[in-house]
């Protein structure tokens, strides 16, 4: 993924604020209101500068994305095309529109050492045309339309290498890892060890 950019949306300096796990309204007990402009005008509220598109596995998100966002040469991310919908009073003046990378989450169900795991993962890609590759993928796995995050009966190491050949530059991140339930270190369906889940894949996962 591309390094802390140089933009006017940053603030001075490498740092500056990402919200990378969010959902579309095409995932299940989501507003319906999550579009790029409303999505664009909360992270103004807020101060996000990064904010993940969500659900871009989602063949419907996916072609608003397709036409709501631009790809941005100087930063790595992508820009919202449309203008973004006034949420708060003033909350759009002092600030720019966030830029978008673009994210998703998979839910994975399969059974690994003697017991049924149960985790999310976090992925994201550079590119529209890497998220159009690795969503033609899973879609040879299980049914990516019917959930903006889809479950799949797919290893987590086998969802890593997966997104690892299809872009040098795509990262996996385990969800919410302290979780019970869909999560790597769940005490209901996880594991005690990272290397459990990934193997000799672990080396990928940083964050």
């Amino acid at each position: 993924m591309p390094s802390s950019p140089s933009s006017p949306n940053f603030p001075a300096g490498p740092s500056f604020i990402a919200d990378l796990h969010i959902h579309s309204r095409f995932s299940m007990a989501t507003s319906r209101q999550l579009n790029i402009p409303h999505l664009s005008g909360w992270a103004m509220a807020k101060g996000i500068n990064v904010l993940g598109t969500g659900d871009f596995t989602h063949p419907k998100w996916r072609e608003e994305l397709k036409r709501d966002l631009v790809f941005d040469e100087a930063t790595g991310f992508y820009r919202p095309l449309p203008a973004p919908e006034k949420v708060l009073p003033g909350a759009l003046e002092a600030t720019r529109p966030p830029l978008f990378c673009l994210q998703t989450e998979i839910s994975s169900i399969y059974k690994k050492l003697g017991k049924v795991r149960k985790n999310h993962n976090v992925v994201l890609v550079p590119t529209l045309e890497d998220a159009d590759r690795l969503s033609a993928k899973l879609a040879q796995i299980g049914n990516i339309n019917a959930d903006g995050r889809p479950i799949l009966g797919l290893d987590a190491k086998d969802l890593l290498d997966l997104v690892l050949n299809v872009s040098d530059r795509a990262v996996l991140i385990p969800a919410h890892i302290w979780t019970p339930w869909f999560s790597l270190f769940g005490s209901k369906s996880g594991f005690d060890d990272i290397r459990d889940c990934f193997g000799d894949l672990t080396e990928h996962i940083f964050a």
